[in-house]
């Protein structure tokens, strides 16, 4: 099996260069036909903030495994913008990664090792952010712990619809370079709002027990299917979690950003839109198989989430 080590403090781009022989051009790097096929690109920004994409289709499994040294300077965020998903191994737990999950996009803070295998034959695409802790002090952004917690610490938060559209947009804009890096700026603010909306005094995230942790993504495996017409409870999630109900509805909040009420209806909603700008169904049969009793009531929803009708895309 291939595989890669790398050290989150260098320049991600290189290590996968030097360890798999493979030659840089420019900023980017393509993936030859005994790997598979596929490139990978770097795109270096103002303040020590760097982007890279990997579009990436392999023969055979792949292994990565990834370490951020407790005394590291350097934070990185991995996003999955693939509807596959890859099991991963954080700090010895073991989490899904996908775009779709509330583990969409994965925090790498000092004190980090994660340990992944890409599945083969299967386009994975999934963008890095890495920048140094000087760039906080650049913006004044400030009230986020990590770098000054003793404690190593799992943070991971759902890829919504806004953010997805911003790092599309750096991807699909080479040429503006000004412009996509206000997208990444963008981007990192909607982040880091989301991680200040888990702060109360001292950090969330150290409260919250690895069972709990095991016990919410249980609960809310049975929230991903958007297709379900049998959603659980919050009292029947509850106990798939193994914690009482007040207990649930606060953590599950405080994990996902939201209720479970509201994030059933995030994954329905991605789903219709997915199956729009595929043309895989027209509106009025995605309403049918989402469950709506009429489908005006899902152009509601929809124009409320998303700020356009079904029929605008």
């Amino acid at each position: 099996m291939n595989s890669a080590h790398l050290d989150i403090t260098r320049n991600i781009l290189v290590q996968f260069s030097e360890q798999l022989g493979l030659a840089l051009e420019g900023n980017t790097l393509n993936v030859n036909n005994s790997l598979g096929k596929g490139f990978a690109s770097f795109r270096p920004f103002a303040n020590q903030l760097e982007f890279y994409h990997f579009y990436i289709d392999l023969k055979s499994p792949f292994q990565v495994n990834s370490r951020n040294p407790r005394d590291s300077d350097w934070v990185l965020i991995n996003i999955n913008l693939s509807e596959t998903k890859v099991e991963k191994t954080v700090n010895q737990e073991d989490l899904s990664f996908q775009r779709f999950l509330p583990s969409g996009m994965l925090f790498y803070t000092p004190g980090t090792q994660v340990s992944s295998i890409s599945p083969p034959h299967i386009p994975f695409e999934f963008v890095l952010v890495r920048f140094h802790k000087s760039f906080l002090s650049t913006y004044s952004i400030s009230e986020i712990p990590f770098f000054t917690s003793g404690d190593s610490t799992i943070i991971y938060e759902d890829l919504d619809y806004q953010s997805e559209e911003l790092l599309l947009k750096i991807i699909g804009d080479t040429s503006n370079s000004l412009l996509a890096n206000g997208y990444l700026l963008e981007f990192l603010h909607l982040f880091f709002q989301k991680l200040r909306r888990r702060e109360d005094g001292e950090s969330l995230y150290q409260k919250i027990h690895p069972e709990d942790v095991k016990g919410l993504f249980l609960a809310s495996s049975y929230l991903r299917d958007p297709l379900s017409d049998k959603v659980p409870s919050v009292e029947q999630l509850s106990k798939i979690a193994g914690m009482g109900t007040t207990k649930f509805k606060t953590i599950f909040k405080q994990v996902f950003g939201e209720s479970p009420i509201h994030y059933n209806l995030k994954i329905k909603l991605e789903y219709a839109r997915d199956q729009l700008l595929s043309k895989k169904s027209s509106p009025s049969e995605i309403s049918y198989q989402l469950g709506y009793s009429h489908p005006s009531k899902f152009t509601s929803a929809f124009k409320k989430y998303f700020g356009h009708l079904p029929s605008d895309i």
